[in-house]
């Protein structure tokens, strides 16, 4: 089991606790630690477009621009990638979409994670459990 714990975080609300995991992100001969918002309503992962360079994506021919949009209706483009998301010692394959441009959070989303586990946000106790 993988235990995260809730964040703190300001909000125009006030003190919020926000669903944080702690991963690491790995491409050819990059790793980078990362903290990414857990979204059970993002189908896919998302990360911004210059840390996307970062590790080394490149925009290919064959790729194909998608637009995703959110709750206040604006389109996001992106590209999907595959790359490898390490979750305590845990690694996995996955696709991610990386967006081109730099206002968007880092999230984990559904795809190619959600499958892999029981995941329990409790808010309560504080804490979000990723159980296999």
């Amino acid at each position: 089991m993988i235990r995260y714990e809730f964040k703190e975080e300001e909000s125009s609300l006030g003190i919020i606790l926000r669903p944080v995991a702690d991963a690491v992100l790995e491409q050819d001969e990059c790793r980078v630690e990362v903290s990414m918002y857990i979204d059970s309503g993002a189908d896919i992962s998302m990360i911004p477009y210059r840390f996307g360079k970062a590790l080394g994506f490149k925009q290919e021919k064959g790729d194909v621009i998608r637009e995703i949009k959110g709750i206040s209706g604006a389109g996001i483009p992106y590209i999907i990638k595959e790359t490898t998301l390490v979750l305590n010692n845990k690694s996995l394959k996955v696709k991610i979409a990386w967006a081109l441009i730099e206002e968007v959070p880092m999230l984990m989303g559904r795809t190619d994670i959600f499958n892999k586990f029981c995941i329990i946000f409790n808010e309560k106790k504080g804490w979000i459990d990723f159980e296999e």
